[in-house]
């Protein structure tokens, strides 16, 4: 009697009163996300300070680098050009100056510093025995096509994605020009090439003189993203 008394009570219980022919629906189990699904959401969920984890990650990158930069408000223009969270280079690391106002996107930014810190001032040092100090970009974010050509693809500039560097200054004042005067001197082939060979290393396009015409004094840099992680260098 005991035991039917226990049932009928947890019967109760189950039911919150109702007869026992009620049966509330019961929700359908939903799929687990994916571990892709869970480390994306992670990356673009927006943290206190108003950015997503991914972008603040590399800001801090950034700033363990020793490289001055300030935020910019978010850039909108025509066709898809246009950078989300913008930010303003002003120096990067080893106390490297930028002649030229350089927006770029984090990641963009970021590789340049490593390259700078990684392969252009280590080169500077070994080939020419003298600190470098000033790097001078020919063009950062810009809203155009490539090479600007009417009917051409939109350009990483566009995207803060890329950046094009003219010349580079040391302590001692040698000017080093990526232009033509390279070809006369061999220290200049020396440390143009050192500096060209390793942009492919922090990123997926590099471009330059022998190209084509439209590099044949500044070298072009940029993180374009293609099929299987493929880098255009030439």
């Amino acid at each position: 009697m005991r035991w039917g008394m226990c049932f009928l009570l947890v019967l109760g219980v189950f039911y919150g009163g109702q007869s026992a022919g009620a049966v509330d629906a019961v929700p359908v189990p939903q799929p687990r996300p994916s571990a892709a699904e869970i480390e994306q959401s992670q990356k673009s969920r927006p943290q206190p300070g108003g950015l997503p984890a991914e972008e603040q990650a590399c800001r801090n990158r950034l700033k363990r680098l020793d490289v001055r930069f300030s935020p910019v408000k978010r850039i909108t223009g025509k066709g898809g050009c246009g950078i989300e969270y913008p930010i303003e280079v002003m120096r990067l690391p080893g106390g490297v100056g930028l002649s030229a106002r350089t927006i770029l996107n984090c990641q963009a930014a970021l590789s340049l510093a490593n390259w700078t810190s990684q392969s252009a001032a280590p080169a500077a040092e070994r080939i020419y025995g003298a600190k470098l100090v000033r790097i001078d970009p020919f063009a950062s974010y810009a809203c155009r096509s490539r090479n600007s050509r009417k009917g051409a693809k939109l350009s990483e500039h566009a995207k803060g994605s890329a950046i094009d560097l003219g010349r580079f200054v040391l302590a001692d004042g040698e000017t080093i020009e990526v232009g033509f005067p390279a070809a006369t001197e061999r220290r200049r082939k020396q440390f143009l090439k050192k500096l060209r060979t390793a942009g492919c290393t922090f990123f997926t396009t590099v471009l330059g003189p022998g190209s084509d015409g439209y590099h044949k004094d500044h070298f072009h840099f940029d993180m374009a993203k293609r099929r299987r992680g493929y880098r255009y260098c030439r």
